[in-house]
């Protein structure tokens, strides 16, 4: 740890005063720190670097000199264990932040809170969330604290507390965006991100086969479900057809549909997003909106884990073992599509309102079937 001395200035004014400042040694670089007070050299003790006195004024002074002392050893204390070495100008970064600065968590709030306006709903409730189930870990988690290391163990309990690897890697890639900022404002020295890598999860593009999706149309078309499960399902197929996730399906008004065709924006990526809407869909349509010209297109459905739960039971009943979940149907119908259309993949994005083609490339799986069959053309030819 560096030695902090206080000095008194050679140089004095009229009265005989003069002014005090720190100085200590960074890799073998002196550093002075200037200090609002003057004393006189009959009042400065060097050997103990206080001021004599025990009046109120002496008191001040030297309350303000261990309080820059304080400060500075907090500055270095901060770089060591961030395993950083401290250059003159990152020194000064730090120093000049305002004193009593708020927490990683009370940053990344407040972070959150600028740009709601800039955030879709559902992002800002997801980073709302995500910066809650850090709270609960570690409630005062301080800037120096966010280690390669600290990481580690915060995937640790994210794990024990039964978070997936899918849902790890999005808690994480909000989390570094709040990490980013706190950076570049200067209250992280070292970029713990560059000794921890977040490594995206593989996740599983669960989604109906055409058999299976027939089998839950015969099934609304039956009738045999009771009223709740039916309009579960009836919602269910209808995001099956027309490609829209569960948020932006409960928002949808009826102004939007005209033409034949569906128009919004998306929720996510803010893309305006035109579909066309096919037979069952436009039946759907109709079906739900009645004599109305106005308004939600969708009414009075139950919660989005309500209707996974329900989804789930319904697709039993038709021996669908899958883990279907209401972002199934968005799945179903980018599957069926992208199979049936040759592998448009440019189209397909623009219906699904992806801001990247490489968000659509996740379906080009549907082909691993297809290639397999086109290559047994060849298997007569063997001759062994």
């Amino acid at each position: 740890m560096a030695i902090i001395s206080i000095k008194r200035r050679n140089e004095e004014r009229r009265d005989g005063s003069a002014a005090l400042y720190a100085v200590f040694h960074l890799n073998r670089e002196k550093i002075r720190i200037p200090m609002d007070v003057r004393v006189k050299a009959c009042d400065w003790d060097a050997k103990a670097e206080k001021v004599k006195g025990r009046g109120p004024e002496a008191r001040d002074q030297n309350l303000i000199i261990e309080n820059l002392r304080s400060k500075i050893n907090d500055v270095l204390v901060r770089a060591r264990l961030s395993g950083v070495t401290l250059t003159k100008e990152a020194f000064f970064d730090l120093y000049k932040q305002p004193e009593g600065g708020c927490s990683f968590i009370e940053f990344s709030q407040q972070r959150l809170r600028q740009n709601r306006r800039a955030l879709a709903c559902n992002t800002w409730r997801q980073h709302k969330s995500i910066l809650k189930k850090l709270e609960e870990y570690k409630p005062d988690l301080q800037f120096v604290e966010i280690t390669p290391e600290f990481l580690k163990l915060y995937v640790a309990y994210l794990r024990q507390v039964g978070n997936g690897d899918t849902t790890i890697w999005k808690n994480l890639a909000v989390l570094r965006g709040y990490i980013l900022a706190a950076v570049r404002a200067g209250y992280i020295i070292k970029n713990p991100l560059d000794a921890f890598r977040i490594k995206r999860a593989t996740s599983t593009i669960v989604y109906l086969t055409e058999d299976e999706l027939k089998r839950l149309v015969d099934l609304y078309r039956s009738e045999e479900l009771d009223q709740r499960d039916q309009d579960v399902l009836r919602f269910f197929l209808f995001m099956c057809f027309t490609s829209l996730h569960i948020g932006d399906a409960r928002n949808l008004k009826i102004e939007q549909i005209y033409n034949n065709e569906l128009h919004y924006i998306r929720q996510k990526t803010r893309v305006r997003v035109c579909v066309p809407l096919s037979k069952p869909a436009l039946g759907l349509v109709d079906l739900y909106k009645g004599d109305r010209v106005s308004g939600l297109l969708v009414q009075g459905l139950p919660s989005d884990q309500h209707i996974n739960r329900i989804l789930k039971m319904i697709c039993g009943q038709v021996g669908i073992s899958k883990r279907i979940s209401a972002k199934a149907a968005r799945h179903t119908f980018a599957t069926l599509y992208y199979k049936k259309n040759k592998g448009d993949l440019a189209t397909l994005s623009n219906i699904l309102g992806h801001s990247s083609l490489a968000m659509t490339m996740v379906y080009a799986h549907i082909n691993q079937d297809n290639r397999n069959q086109g290559i047994r053309v060849f298997d007569a030819m063997a001759w062994w």
